[in-house]
């Protein structure tokens, strides 16, 4: 299943519906269309000590499936007499753990996909048709890759720009990173951080335990209980059956009586009621797909039964509210009857009753859609998926393993040999630190923030590149809960603890340690290259004073 931001955001649509910059990443901007030439680098930083493949699927401008040969260019698939037929090996060969290989693509590709497998190649299988269909990789044990260890993250790439994306909407595999160059810089999406795949598959097999739901039965493993993926729900080989049930008979209960109000944040709020078992919204049309209490399956899919989302109208974006409602279980809460800007992230998957695989993997995962509208959220909220989009693109780099290494091409606020310092830097990423723990956010898209922080304690940030010219301020998003009367500052610094203060931010109770700021500060030194960065932390007291999710720095 391929996310529905990449099909929604970047193939047609992209060309009339992404020309501004979002406001949540620094320094992005629209320009020049994308060239039919794109410097890709592969990178094996798996650490395996085995044979790592690399694939690259996707369609052609009229939707011809086909794979980018190691030559660069897209080779379109023969449409065969039978089914099931085997696609021609069009692997690309990576060398050993901590090597890259570059290739330049020569022809654009929609509904792209990279892959990865580690210890054996892929089988990849096409259908016959008036456009051949591509067999890929499945979620079932009788599946001939169910044993490989494989992974993926996907893309489009036309004249408009190029769009990549790290979801977990249908599994969580082997960690992949991505960096680009290009008109809109240096952007980097951050690997899945190390043990974050095995703990959400310990969570799920606990979960199992604890409710007697088929959790467990998500998790995949090779025949030494190795962990190779973990699925999502919606592609669960074992029905879930009635396990939403018990939450809906509430959820239509309170309907019955109070209102629930929806905003679309795009066609205007629609307020309905239950009646005769159906939630019926005054003054929406539901193309006839009435809002009837949905199935399991239709609550993970978000495109089922009553929640069926044909996209781009009123009434699918109420089935994509409503079905990340039901994903978080949200709607018996206080707040609960307005959505989505009733709650906030910190109760969503507070019921013991919810989609427990997404529950986990933004616990443990700092990005990367969990279910198909799991960016839905309050106006303003940051997104929570892995992304990265520049209309003119120099080179685009994707590590399978650890996080990129190398700037993958000049360009952009980068171009140098470390990770951009203007990409959005999540503070459980640190190289080293002292004094500090990490514990699981409730902040807007999830993960880990840094916490238990006090006077002397440090982190440190290996390789940052700052470019050729100095950001003008840096925004970190904090939070505080310290006592009255304690305060502290975050200092940010150049190669060491005792380094060059290139910005402090001052911090004293936020009102808790889960309420969150971005708090933006303009540098008072100036850094280009790259750069070890130190943030110290320095307060009059020994008491805890801040928590740190992520920051960034910026040109404007």
């Amino acid at each position: 299943m391929l996310t529905r931001r990449t099909f929604l955001a970047a193939t047609a649509t992209a060309a009339t519906a992404a020309l501004t910059a979002p406001a949540w990443l620094p320094g992005l901007a629209a320009t020049a269309s994308a060239a039919a030439s794109l410097p890709v680098t592969l990178q094996n930083n798996s650490g395996a000590n085995t044979a790592v493949y690399a694939y690259i699927s996707g369609a052609d401008a009229t939707g011809w499936p086909g794979f980018v040969g190691s030559d660069g260019a897209f080779h379109r698939l023969a449409n065969p007499s039978a089914t099931l037929t085997p696609v021609p090996d069009y692997s690309i060969a990576l060398g050993a753990s901590g090597t890259s290989t570059t290739l330049t693509l020569t022809d654009y590709v929609i509904g792209g996909r990279v892959w990865f497998s580690v210890g054996k190649k892929i089988q990849f299988f096409v259908n016959p048709g008036s456009v051949p269909g591509l067999v890929q990789p499945g979620f079932t044990s009788s599946d001939p890759n169910w044993l490989t260890d494989w992974t993926f993250c996907e893309f489009t790439y036309n004249s408009t720009n190029l769009y990549a994306n790290i979801s977990y909407v249908d599994l969580v595999a082997s960690p992949i990173s991505m960096q680009t160059t290009g008109s809109s810089g240096t952007q980097t999406v951050s690997p899945l951080p190390a043990g974050a795949l095995a703990s959400i598959a310990s969570g799920l097999v606990a979960q199992h335990a604890g409710d007697g739901a088929p959790w467990d039965t998500l998790v995949a493993t090779d025949s030494s209980g190795a962990v190779l993926r973990v699925m999502s729900p919606v592609h669960s080989a074992t029905d879930f059956g009635g396990y939403w049930n018990s939450y809906l008979d509430q959820v239509w209960s309170r309907f019955a009586s109070t209102p629930l109000t929806v905003d679309t944040q795009s066609f205007g709020t629609f307020t309905g009621t239950v009646s005769g078992g159906v939630l019926t919204f005054s003054g929406l049309n539901d193309d006839g797909v009435a809002f009837t209490r949905p199935s399991a399956s239709d609550i993970f899919s978000c495109n089922s039964g009553p929640l069926y989302n044909s996209g781009g109208d009123a009434r699918g974006a109420v089935a994509a509210r409503l079905g990340a409602a039901l994903n978080r279980s949200t709607l018996l809460l206080s707040g609960g009857e307005n959505q989505p800007g009733g709650v906030t992230s910190a109760q969503y998957y507070t019921n013991a009753v919810t989609n427990h695989y997404a529950r986990l993997v933004h616990k443990y995962a700092s990005i990367g859609y969990a279910f198909p509208y799991d960016d839905v959220g309050p106006t303003g909220s940051a997104p929570v998926d892995g992304h990265l989009q520049d209309y003119a693109p120099t080179s685009w780099t994707i590590s399978l393993g650890s996080g990129v290494t190398g700037s993958g091409g000049g360009g952009g606020g980068g171009g140098g040999t470390g990770v951009s310092a203007y990409s959005t830097i999540a503070a459980s990423s640190y190289s080293a630190q002292s004094g500090t723990g990490t514990e699981s956010c409730s902040d807007t898209g999830g993960g880990l923030d840094v916490g238990w922080i006090s006077n002397g304690d440090w982190l440190k940030y290996q390789g940052l590149d700052f470019g050729s010219s100095s950001p003008l301020r840096v925004l970190a998003r904090l939070a505080s809960g310290a006592p009255a009367g304690v305060s502290g500052a975050v200092q940010f610094r150049l190669d060491g603890t005792s380094g060059p203060v290139i910005a402090e931010i001052d911090i004293a109770n936020t009102g808790g340690w889960q309420s969150w700021q971005t708090i933006p500060m303009n540098l008072g030194g100036a850094a280009t290259g790259v750069h070890d960065l130190y943030l110290t932390f320095s307060s009059g007291s020994s008491s805890d004073f801040v928590n740190v999710h992520w920051f960034s720095f910026s040109a404007t």
